[in-house]
C-alpha cells in the first residue's frame, strides 16, 4: 500500500520542481532580454544644430521621378529666444506647426502663428523669435533643376 501511494506523490513532487524549474528559467530569460547591454541601446539623437537658437529633426528626401525637383522636409524647433541668421540654400516654405514666432526677412518682421505658411527664397536673410515655450517649424525646402 506505501510504494502504490508513494508513486503518485513523486509524480506530483516531479511535476511540481518541473514547473518550478520551467518558471525559474523563463523569468531569468525575461530579465536578460529586457536589460539594456552596454551601448547597444543607446539612441543617437535625431536633431541637429542648424544655427545657434534652433534645431531641425532629420531630412527627409523626396525625388521626383516625372521632373528635376527634390524636396527636402524636417521640422525646425526652437525654445524661447532669437536665432541667429538661419542658412538659406535653396527656396524654402514654412509653416508654424506648434507655437508661434515672429519672422524677419530681409529685415521685415512679421507674426506666425499655429498654421499659418510662409516662403523664404534662397538668399534671403532669415532669424525667427520665439516669446513662447516651444515652435515647431516644418521646413520644405524645394530643390529645382538637374536631379
Amino acid at each position: 500500500m506505501f510504494l502504490s501511494q508513494s508513486k503518485p506523490i513523486r509524480v506530483l513532487i516531479s511535476l511540481a520542481l518541473l514547473c518550478s524549474l520551467a518558471t525559474r528559467v523563463l523569468c531569468q530569460e525575461r530579465t536578460q532580454t529586457a536589460q539594456p547591454k552596454g551601448d547597444e541601446n543607446r539612441q543617437t539623437s535625431a536633431y541637429e544644430l542648424v544655427t545657434k537658437g534652433v534645431v531641425g529633426s532629420s531630412v527627409l528626401r523626396v525625388q521626383f521621378k516625372t521632373a528635376p525637383l527634390r524636396l527636402e522636409i524636417r521640422n525646425l524647433v526652437m525654445g524661447r529666444g532669437e536665432t541667429e541668421a538661419i542658412p538659406i540654400p535653396t527656396r524654402i516654405l514654412l509653416e508654424v506647426r506648434q507655437g508661434a514666432v515672429t519672422t524677419t526677412i530681409n529685415q521685415e518682421k512679421q507674426g506666425r502663428s499655429q498654421g499659418d505658411f510662409w516662403v523664404v527664397d534662397k538668399g534671403s536673410s532669415f532669424t525667427m523669435q520665439n516669446s513662447g515655450e516651444v515652435a515647431v517649424i516644418r521646413a520644405i525646402y524645394i530643390f529645382e533643376g538637374s536631379r
